[in-house]
């Protein structure tokens, strides 16, 4: 059996040791030059937005013009002269209620020549009533007199 001595370290050359430092030199200013590029005036990616992404910038822009047109109030209705639905006819007047008094005395008072049903059935749909009880100080839009 041979003994044999271990191999010597090997020992960097000039010439490794030149293409070595050319190497890390060039790594490195291609690598400032890529930093220096992205900073002035290279040319950017497009934005690219995932599926949440775009849910959240749908439901963003949605919440700013809902907020827009609350803040301008594009939600506020004019009251007009005459009251949609059949057989209601035009608004006469508002009448508060006083303490004591009843749909059904409202409804003599207004239309005193009609049925007082119809005319206590007018006046809760006008006002949107779900019963025939008032309170006094309540006031109540009641129907023309026909």
């Amino acid at each position: 059996m041979a003994l044999t001595a271990p191999f010597p370290a090997p020992r960097a050359t000039a010439r490794a040791t030149a293409r070595m430092t050319t190497r890390n030199t060039s790594r490195r200013a291609s690598q400032q030059l890529r930093v220096a590029a992205t900073g002035a005036g290279a040319r950017k990616r497009p934005l690219r937005l995932t599926t949440r992404g775009r849910v959240v910038l749908l439901a963003a822009t949605i919440l700013a013009l809902f907020a827009v047109v609350v803040a301008f109030g594009g939600f506020t209705a004019e009251a007009t002269g005459a009251v949609p639905g059949p057989g209601v006819g035009p608004v006469a007047a508002v009448v508060v209620v006083q303490p004591g008094e009843s749909l059904w005395s409202i409804a003599q008072q207004v239309a005193p020549e009609s049925d007082p049903r119809e005319t206590v059935s007018r006046i809760r749909d006008l006002n949107g009533l779900a019963d025939a009880i008032v309170t006094p100080g309540q006031s109540l839009v009641v129907p023309a007199i026909n």
